[in-house]
């Protein structure tokens, strides 16, 4: 999202490549006038500094204007068009000349207490002096008006007390949506958790590079290579006291020993009532220090999250691979929990086939929201935990855009999870036609072939809420 103020925006606007040109006219109030609307009222409307310049062109070529207090339209047109300095005013003076006159001779007349006539102005050159005086003490201050916008992004911005929260639920709840809702167009550095990773990988450390000499010749060294964590601390000390937040997305936080990917930052995961850590630490790597270092204005010595840093991850705690995160670690981070919510999921229906009547198939469509809470029901008659059932986006809309493409996305994707992952120590039989099928390459056979997979209940199930439909 554009952050810039609105006079920089219009500024940027301006070098675009065009035969038409843009400029920022100040902050102010502007006057709407019509018309007479003999062939049908239209509006017109001139700004608070345009009508105020109008008065001043009007009092500097006071002898030009002075014998002209009766309206005539042709010399008021060529007076206008000659002496008012302001582009759009002008070009409007030349179509617009009898609204412009009365709009001018109306605030003439209220500032100076006159009796209104319509076709006759007053130039007196104290009345004048007396309009312009009036009007520029009504202009608004613009600087104050853009330092006061640059003053409330700030503070909006400032509002925001740095945290450290893990979006967990089932499979499909929305949890990168939700971090993605919450970081805005805020400043972001994103990773991923993977079983494998290391400290070094999340902060940074030293690794071989190539470059050549003046000889083009390849020579290698070696260099701090910064990892997630570095990025977003360099970017958030960089940006503090500008009103600018930085986020450091973790995925699948716990994919991952997460306390030995943090090493001694587990530390600073300790904050004050500002959002900044409450302790500092030694840095331990200076490879690491010397580049944080070079990369922000103000050396540092030591090592804190600042104020304008926050760390938000996602976990999905039924997945076969996760790693456990012990009380110490969990007890420095803001849990948020969320639920399934079918009012928000993903639209779009299944082709599914039943067993129907003298052993027919039948073939119904089934809307992914229906489905998925017929499995559901049944998955929390098995006592299965809440976070291994469905989620209302489990599924995508661009993966149900076709009927061949739902059922692909409903075999190898969701059948597949019920049988490998949610249900892989038994009980298959409350969903699947055990038995005839033992294996996931029988449902998979089977389902290709167009036969029903599903048992007896669940088939039921779907046939009601389809027939109800």
């Amino acid at each position: 999202m554009y952050t810039k103020t609105i006079d920089e925006l219009i500024n940027d606007c301006s070098k675009l490549s065009s035969g038409m040109s843009i400029s920022y006219s100040p902050i102010a109030p502007s006057f709407k006038f019509s018309n007479t609307g003999r062939r049908g009222i239209k509006y017109f409307s001139v700004t608070l500094p345009q009508l105020l310049s109008i008065f001043e062109d009007i009092r500097k070529n006071i002898n030009a204007f002075e014998n002209h207090t009766f309206y005539i339209e042709g010399e008021w047109r060529d007076l206008l068009s000659n002496y008012v300095t302001d582009n759009v005013v002008n070009a409007l003076s030349t179509v617009q000349t009898l609204p412009l006159f009365a709009l001018l001779n109306k605030v003439i007349t209220i500032c100076n207490g006159n009796v209104y006539n319509e076709k006759n102005i007053s130039l007196d050159k104290d009345e004048l002096d007396t309009a312009i005086e009036y009007l520029k003490n009504q202009t608004p201050n613009n600087e104050e008006y853009i330092l006061n916008l640059l003053k409330n992004k700030n503070e909006i911005s400032n509002n925001i007390t740095a945290i450290n929260k893990i979006i967990y639920g089932a499979p499909g709840t929305g949890k990168s949506y939700k971090v993605n809702e919450i970081i805005g167009s805020s400043k972001c550095i994103r990773t991923i958790f993977y079983p494998d990773m290391q400290y070094s990988d999340f902060v940074g450390c030293l690794k071989p590079t190539c470059y050549k000499d003046e000889n083009d010749i390849n020579h290698v060294t070696y260099e701090f290579r910064a990892g997630p964590f570095t990025r977003a601390l360099i970017e958030a000390i960089n940006l503090m006291g500008s009103g600018e937040h930085v986020y450091l997305v973790i995925e699948e936080i716990n994919r991952a020993s997460a306390p030995a990917v943090f090493g001694e930052i587990f530390q600073l995961l300790d904050r004050d009532d500002t959002g900044r850590s409450k302790y500092e630490i030694d840095v331990i790597d200076p490879d690491m220090l010397d580049y944080i270092n070079s990369n922000i204005p103000n050396k540092i010595e030591k090592l804190i999250i600042p104020h304008n840093l926050s760390i938000l991850a996602t976990m999905n705690s039924s997945d076969q691979a996760v790693m456990p995160m012990d009380t110490a670690f969990k007890r420095r981070w803001h849990f948020e929990y969320l639920l399934i919510d079918y009012s928000n999921s993903t639209d779009g229906t299944i082709p599914i086939d039943i067993s129907h009547e003298n052993n027919s198939i039948q073939t119904i469509n089934v809307s992914w929201k229906d489905l998925a809470q017929v499995i559901n029901e049944e998955l929390k008659l098995l006592k299965i935990p809440e976070d291994r059932l469905l989620g209302q986006r489990f599924v995508s809309s661009s993966e149900l855009n076709s009927p061949e493409l739902a059922r692909s996305t409903l075999v190898s994707k969701v059948l597949v999870y019920l049988w490998d992952d949610v249900l892989r120590h038994g009980k298959k039989h409350y969903i699947f036609s055990t038995e005839e099928f033992n294996t996931f390459g029988d449902i998979y056979n089977a389902f290709i072939e167009r036969k029903p997979i599903f048992n007896e209940n669940i088939e039921e199930k779907l046939m009601s809420i389809s027939l109800s439909k």
